[in-house]
């Protein structure tokens, strides 16, 4: 007996303007009218269409709303990667921010990759959204400089944007990265901790440039150090490849070795801290009582490492809420000179920076 192919089970197809008119009587151009909120429709006609509409589950393209509006309530969020808890927790805020709003995000990554910073950098090849939240990382400074203007109206965050003029279309919204820097290490000073250790920084090169993360972090654990006597080239700052937990234990290791006599450490970010924990626990270092450690980012796994970890809490909330509305209103036509806006930073101060009873 011949072998039979199976059936492919068939999709059903989403319904479609044209089977709302005809389950309501109407024309498919009364529907539009209908879908697009026009005021010139009978209210007994406009009920059967929207009764239709529900018993079908027909959802209007996004593309029709685009084409009638010019707009789409549609932004791009573009990051370095969601590896990190922090990008993935600041994502959440804008999508959250925005749904407020009545905004859809469409989350884009670059991982970690110049080209396809530079892509966002110099416009999608194909638009996406109204506008773009852009949280660059590999692009030279210099294209900032060279740049007149962004293609559309565009919000930049995070660190690797310089001073001076922006391009115009442009605002930005930054941390005082070397400010909140210098709070963590003044934590641990005041704390009694005199040798302290910086691990983040990156081997120098094309990557690292001076408004990167690394560079603005590690200045302002030196400049804590000068305010307070300490000569910031006493301190150990362990070179890393990157700033993923592995990176942190990495580092740790080494700082037993090299200098056990270290009592506090001051990291890049949580990422690090959360390797570097791991290496004093391994090492049979007691944290805080023989080593104290403060992270960045405050990520939603601080709270629960062990011991918690004590942190620099970006205000991501007011983050996202500025970045939004100051986009929207570009979005909206506002055509005036970049602006540029510093978000609140705080440190919460856990159990492993601070010993108890």
């Amino acid at each position: 007996m011949p072998a039979t192919t199976p059936a492919t089970p068939s999709r059903r197809r989403p319904p479609r303007l044209r089977d709302v008119a005809e389950l309501a009587g109407v024309s498919m151009k009364t529907v539009s009218n209908v879908v697009h909120d026009y005021p010139h429709v009978r209210p007994e006609t406009r009920r059967r269409v929207q009764e239709a509409i529900e018993a079908t589950g027909y959802r209007p393209q996004q593309a029709a709303q685009q084409l009638r509006t010019g707009t789409s309530d549609i932004v791009t969020l573009a990051v370095p990667s969601l590896t990190f808890g922090y990008f993935s927790d600041i994502a959440q805020h804008f999508v959250d921010q925005a749904s407020l709003r009545g905004r859809t995000v469409l989350l884009h990554t670059t991982s970690g990759g110049r080209e396809q910073e530079l892509e966002v950098f110099e416009g999608f090849k194909r638009r996406l959204g109204d506008g773009v939240i852009y949280s660059p990382l590999l692009v030279e400074e210099e294209r900032f400089t060279e740049l007149a203007e962004f293609p559309q109206p565009t919000m930049l965050i995070g660190e690797h944007v310089p001073d001076g003029d922006l391009p115009r279309h442009a605002d930005y919204v930054r941390i005082d990265n070397v400010r909140a820097t210098a709070d963590a290490t003044v934590h641990l000073l005041e704390a009694g901790r005199r040798r302290l250790a910086f691990v983040g920084a990156l081997p120098i090169g094309p990557v690292l440039h001076p408004h990167s993360s690394a560079a603005l972090r590690y200045g302002g654990f030196r400049e804590a150090l000068a305010r307070h006597g300490i000569d910031p080239d006493s301190a150990p700052a362990p070179e890393v490849p990157n700033w993923h937990r592995t990176d942190g234990l990495g580092a740790a290791q080494r700082l037993l070795q090299e200098h056990p006599e270290v009592d506090g450490i001051v990291c890049g970010n949580d990422e690090l801290a959360l390797g570097v924990l791991t290496g004093l626990r391994d090492g049979g270092r007691q944290v805080p009582e023989e080593v104290a450690v403060v992270g960045y980012d405050d990520s939603p796994d601080s709270p629960f490492a062990h011991p918690a970890l004590s942190s620099i809490s970006p205000d991501k909330g007011f983050l996202a809420r500025i970045a939004l509305d100051m986009l929207i209103e570009r979005i909206d036509g506002y055509e005036g000179a970049p602006r540029t806006v510093t978000a609140p930073h705080e440190l919460v101060v856990r159990a492993s920076s601070t010993i108890t009873g």
